[in-house]
């Protein structure tokens, strides 16, 4: 992957949902192997390494090894926690995949049983690291949640008692971060790039607003624009609300 020109290699610490023939409660590699993994990273150009780590053994053992992120983290709890506190690393819980119905006339019993068996454990146990206030980055699960809909990721997060506004940084500044760009992206300051979305509802007040796409009223993208459906006022765009008009909310994008 390294010599392919690889920024960020993926490794799987744990089993998985969507696999026939191991579990999320099982652990992929031995530590040694993780932190081999990690060093060859580290010694290539630093390039971060992220665990796909569902049940607790693969979660602690990728953090103990030193991995950049926790992709699922499914089954962390206190220690994991503690962990992820201590090393720095980031949880990006992936939640559209416990929130995304499996329709059992569509799928193998196998795999509805073990995402049935997840899907609640899941959510408490998420809940009760982002009340622990751990790193989290926002992410879906590539090839399992449609691409696209990585705004109702943030809906998740509230839904399971985030705030809004920490919701929209774990998915601006926090994601920014996680990549290694938060000193061009992820926020809204002079001199970054001009990556961001305006939004005619306000966030704050429903989160769902964001995964509205005519709620998006400008996309602007490295200073690009790349959508605007804001009305024409001239030679000049003044972006504050007449009287009687919807305020306008900025979100910078990672």
């Amino acid at each position: 992957m390294l010599r392919a020109g690889a920024d960020v290699i993926k490794i799987c610490t744990s089993g998985g949902i969507s696999s026939a023939h191991d579990d999320p409660d099982d652990q992929d590699l031995l530590d040694e192997e993780i932190a081999a993994v990690v060093d060859e990273g580290h010694r290539h150009r630093g390039r971060p390494v992220a665990a796909h780590a569902q049940g607790r053994a693969g979660i602690l053992a990728a953090i103990r090894c030193g991995v950049t992120s926790i992709e699922h983290g499914f089954g962390i709890d206190d220690e994991g926690c503690d962990l992820i506190g201590e090393r720095g690393t980031f949880l990006v819980p992936t939640l559209s995949t416990a929130f995304q119905p499996l329709d059992p006339r569509k799928t193998a019993p196998w795999r509805y049983e073990k995402k049935l068996r997840w899907n609640e454990r899941t959510k408490e146990n998420i809940a009760a690291a982002m009340a622990r206030k751990v790193n989290i980055a926002v992410g879906t699960d590539a090839g399992i949640t449609p691409h696209g809909q990585n705004p109702f990721e943030l809906s998740y997060l509230v839904e399971l008692g985030m705030s809004p506004i920490d919701a929209i940084r774990a998915a601006t500044s926090n994601s920014a971060r996680l990549l290694g760009v938060a000193d061009t992206l992820g926020t809204l300051r002079l001199g970054y790039a001009a990556d961001l979305v305006l939004c005619a509802e306000d966030p704050l007040r429903d989160i769902g607003a964001l995964s509205a796409p005519e709620n998006i009223a400008l996309v602007a993208q490295q200073g690009v624009v790349r959508k605007y459906t804001l009305a024409d006022s001239g030679s000049s765009q003044d972006l504050s609300p007449a009287p009687g008009q919807r305020s306008l909310h900025a979100v910078a994008r990672p």
